[in-house]
């Protein structure tokens, strides 16, 4: 938009054609098998205006909520505001509330609501089919008593069918003013990306000063210096498109020493990545051979994860999070318990003043759209695993997409870790001199994962530059030249690679006195090592369970407690929802007839069905992001899948509490129920139970699934079934044996009948029965002498019958054990999730 490059509204349009084909289809196939297997009126014109309703439902309701991502900053505020709209759209559509039980204050919502005009047409287009068309008395046909019953009346009478096709001219009307509010909306409404944070004090921060706060403080944690040595290794994989096998490395051999820092270079597709993946232990799949050593002792998992620190190019943190708690977090949980916290805190104050972090250790990490900048978030990454005293680093480009004065300040940050005895270890691509001169050795590949040197650069890159000009097919380095450009390009790697005379590098450093002096060197090494130089840990982590547990507890509460996105919003969702729908009950508080009763009992279903989608909705993304943190944390061996299982239990446990009783209070009392404390108790425990259940299986879905999309469609499933067989849609007697397993498995039922049995439970309010429905029946069967003022049924009775004596108060306590249960699910399965699946492996 800011490059001109076409107007907003081509945007929008365009967009909104794209979604045309989904609606289409959504239309043809739910509306199919909705029709035809409801047993509609069998019509070929009834059918067609019923896809075109179902299409312009879809369509429009697409264009509307988008809105909302024009004009809302975060995800999970504009989920929490699209949930908001559907249930008061849902609410005042006239199926939860019938049209002639919404209150006057409420009636102008229902005539200008999409679901509203929506669900009249369709119903119209049923029941003014002629299908309906005899007389059950004089002047009114059969379709028109039905529609007057459940309240679809225009001045008296029953709607006639041309609000169909008035339903078509205000879906119409509603696509275009959707499309220009968000015409206006993404013109007028921007969230600028922020800028850098505390960039003027770190660019006047003289190294000196750097050194003098470091020293006043400096602490001496006990630590081996590490010499990695690899001799000979491939790196083998399975070919995507076919059942070959692909040797990314050809016999790499090299060592990085302590207190030294190593490039790894090379084209794109060299392998650099692929080689410090497979030295680090990153690689999940594929095959390894080779030796590689550490001090002379064969390389093992699990000691080598804790002596050693990776940096990935693109790593991320919480941006709840402080920089400095960050940096305590990863120091607390990777520093050996028997180092006190006062020790512990010193040595962050030191690595935050190595890493020229300390005046900004203040400041929330932030997101793209606010907080630290690209550089300061690299840098925190490398404090990150400098905080767990590491005897070798490895870094994956961390100064690519950096500017020079960013990427020095990275740079002079890797020398003091270089300097302080750790061996550090790093990809880079297209250095500038600067930074290329910093480094004290490197691994240069070619594509195809071989070897073209190895070696210590010398002084500006001395013996880099006599190794490669002694071949007549290198072109003399110019003056002034940058030597990573002028290596690359001799060895066709790069942009403009020099491949006259097909000199195969790889081959002739193969031959070469360097090579074998290497390996030589790797022996001299290697060559009897001594049980002091061994670096091991007596057990996996450097934490037990218990701390674990308690670390991982403090840092998630406070990403939660700094998420208003997510968990304000939806207290404040809550409390709206319960106001709103308790407002439609203000004005009759006590049901008087079975209209009342079926508004009452949609509204509890809606309230439940709806704060259980939200849940599980918003806590999608907030999961997802802290689920990929694990899957880092956890490659390092900072905590297990048990401890981060158990914190994202305890941590939602007091919000989900808090949201219940927010909306109980409110719903509860306006609403009419009985003032009796353990009605609202109950009510109150299966609203939590509900809240629960979703937010623990949306956790479930989100840790088994790659993404959240995914696990939003397994949650959409759940939603679904859980909808149509929780016992309001069909009621439970209805329902056919063959899919009698799901009204058993879902857990909605089981909210549903604890609340309606509990609530209704010794409820005598007379309620006047509709002629023709079974509660009429039931109270007639009752009354011998007919339904009279003296012969009534109440509340209670209309439950009973409207459910078919299969909903009773004697099956709370089952409820309550099934609801248990579907929560220890839950966690059964986060906890499979977590422990089984990485989706970040590599």
């Amino acid at each position: 938009q800011d490059a001109n490059f076409y107007p907003t509204w081509t945007f929008v349009l365009a967009r909104a054609l794209a979604g045309l084909p989904t609606s289409l289809q959504d239309a043809l196939i739910y509306g199919s098998f909705i029709y035809w297997f409801s047993g509609f009126t069998a019509s070929a014109s009834n059918y067609f205006v019923f896809l075109l309703l179902t299409l312009l439902c879809a369509f429009t309701c697409g264009l509307m909520f988008s809105i909302f991502s024009a004009t809302i900053k975060d995800r999970p505020t504009a989920q929490a505001a699209m949930s908001l709209s559907l249930v008061v759209m849902v609410l005042f559509s006239g199926f939860t509330v019938q049209p002639d039980v919404i209150p006057p204050y409420y009636i102008w919502i229902y005539w200008s609501n999409l679901f509203a005009w929506t669900i009249r047409a369709v119903v119209v287009n049923e029941y003014q089919s002629g299908r309906y068309d005899e007389e059950v008395e004089p002047g009114t046909t059969e379709g028109d008593a039905i529609l007057e019953r459940f309240g679809f009346i225009f001045k008296g009478e029953a709607f006639e069918y041309v609000w169909v096709w008035y339903t078509v001219a205000f879906c119409i009307g509603l696509c275009i003013v959707s499309n220009l509010a968000s015409v206006w909306s993404l013109n007028h409404i921007r969230f600028a990306t922020g800028g850098s944070l505390g960039g003027s004090e770190e660019s006047t921060k003289s190294d000196s000063s750097v050194e003098d706060s470091s020293n006043s403080q400096a602490v001496t944690l006990e630590s081996k210096g590490a010499t990695l040595t690899f001799k000979d290794v491939n790196y083998t994989v399975k070919s995507s498109i076919s059942k070959d096998k692909l040797r990314l490395l050809k016999g790499v051999s090299g060592y990085f020493t302590a207190g030294k820092m190593t490039a790894l270079m090379g084209s794109s597709g060299a392998g650099k990545t692929t080689l410090m993946d497979v030295l680090s232990l990153r690689k999940a799949s594929g095959e390894v051979t080779g030796d590689i050593r550490i001090n002379g002792h064969p390389q093992e998992s699990k000691s080598f994860r804790r002596m050693t620190g990776y940096v990935e190019q693109f790593d991320a943190q919480s941006p709840q999070l402080t920089v400095r708690e960050t940096v305590e977090f990863s120091a607390k949980m990777r520093l050996d318990e028997s180092i006190t916290i006062e020790t512990k805190q010193k040595y962050v104050d030191q690595v935050l003043a190595m890493l020229e972090l300390d005046n900004i250790q203040g400041f929330l990490v932030g997101t793209d759209t606010g907080g630290l900048s690209f550089e300061q978030k690299k840098r925190l990454s490398i404090a990150v695993e400098l905080a767990s005293n590491p005897s070798c680093i490895f870094l994956d480009e961390p100064t690519s997409g950096l500017d020079a004065r960013a990427a020095s300040i990275v740079m002079r940050s890797l020398r003091r870790i270089a300097d302080s005895g750790i061996a550090v270890v790093a990809t880079i691509h297209q250095p500038s001199v600067a930074i290329f001169n910093s480094f004290d050795s490197l691994l240069l590949l070619k594509r195809g994962g071989e070897t073209v040197f190895f070696g210590e650069l010398g002084n500006e890159s001395y013996n880099l530059i006599e190794y490669l000009e002694t071949y007549k097919s290198t072109a003399p380095i110019k003056g002034g030249e940058n030597p990573a450009t002028w290596m690359l390009t001799n060895i066709g790697a790069g942009s403009a690679g020099n491949d006259a005379e097909n000199f195969d590098y790889s081959q002739a450093y193969a031959h070469s006195p360097l090579a074998s002096d290497c390996i030589d060197k790797i022996d001299t090494m290697n060559e009897s090592p001594t049980e002091e130089s061994k670096i091991t840990f007596p057990t996996k982590y450097a934490t037990s369970s218990k701390t674990q547990c308690i670390e991982v507890y403090r840092r998630l509460n406070k990403i939660y407690w700094r998420s208003p996105g997510y968990n304000r919003v939806r207290l404040l969702v809550s409390g709206v929802v319960a106001l709103l729908f308790g407002s439609v009950f203000a004005i009759q508080r006590v049901p008087e007839n079975e209209s009342d009763m079926n508004s009452r009992v949609t509204s509890i279903y809606i309230t439940a069905l709806f704060l259980g989608v939200n849940a599980m909705n918003t806590v999608l993304p907030v999961f997802e992001m802290e689920r990929n943190m694990f899957y880092r944390h956890k490659a390092s061996l900072m905590y297990d899948h048990k401890a981060i299982n158990i914190a994202f239990t305890l941590v939602e446990i007091p919000f989900i509490l808090l949201s219940s009783m927010v909306f109980c209070v409110f719903w509860y009392f306006i609403a009419g129920f009985a003032v009796d404390a353990g009605k609202f108790f109950l009510y109150w425990l299966f609203m939590t139970f509900s809240l629960g259940v979703f937010t623990f299986f949306g956790q479930a879905f989100m840790a088994t699934f790659r993404d959240s999309q995914t696990a939003q469609g397994f949650g959409t499933l759940l939603i679904g079934m859980s909808s149509i067989f929780g016992g309001i849609l069909i009621r439970p007697q209805y329902f056919p044996t063959f899919w009698i397993w799901a009204y058993w498995t879902f857990p909605l039922h089981y909210v549903l009948e604890g609340l309606f049995t509990s609530q209704f439970r010794d409820d005598d309010t007379p309620i006047t029965a509709s002629y023709g429905s079974p509660f009429y029946d039931f109270v007639l069967e009752k009354c011998s002498d007919g339904v009279s003022d003296d012969c009534y049924g109440t509340a209670e009775d209309w439950i009973y019958v409207s459910f078919g004596g299969l909903w009773v108060p004697e099956h709370i306590p089952y409820d309550i054990l099934y609801l248990i249960g579907a929560l220890l699910v839950a966690k059964l399965l986060t906890l499979y999730g977590l422990s089984q699946k990485n989706y970040l492996a590599k």
